[in-house]
């Protein structure tokens, strides 16, 4: 039996890398940047509450996650992507809360900030693992 993490990260390491990896990473950012980005006021305004909270979550993320540019990019087109679609679309917005209620109601590991994340700052730039 071969784990799927064996998999991607030493056999076929490479290829995920080149053949996989770059150009998902390419194509979200290029396509996800395209739609325009969510805010609270003026142009690109939502309504939907959860919206808003998505909103709030991004610019927490921002701020406690110091990004390189190209994955800044990259997790930025994915924000504006998950905003946009549960802003505009109940099928998606469905989707989404009923992922967030199974994360909810089941044993789901929780999050350990407490762990070694080279790119986690943590609120402030004294938390820097890097």
């Amino acid at each position: 039996m071969r784990l799927l993490k064996h998999i991607v990260n030493s056999d076929r390491r490479t290829y995920f890398i080149e053949k996989v990896n770059a150009p998902l990473c390419k194509a979200i950012t290029i396509l996800g940047g395209r739609y325009p980005k969510p805010t609270r006021e003026g142009v690109g305004k939502v309504v939907h509450p959860n919206s808003l909270r998505l909103i709030d979550w991004w610019e927490e993320f921002n701020q406690v996650w110091d990004l390189p540019s190209g994955l800044n990019k990259l997790t930025d087109a994915l924000w504006r992507t998950l905003i946009t679609k549960y802003e505009h679309s109940p099928n998606w917005r469905n989707l989404l809360d009923w992922v967030m209620m199974k994360a909810g109601a089941t044993n789901w590991k929780p999050w350990n900030p407490n762990r070694q994340m080279s790119l986690w700052i943590g609120g402030n730039n004294d938390n820097r693992t890097r």
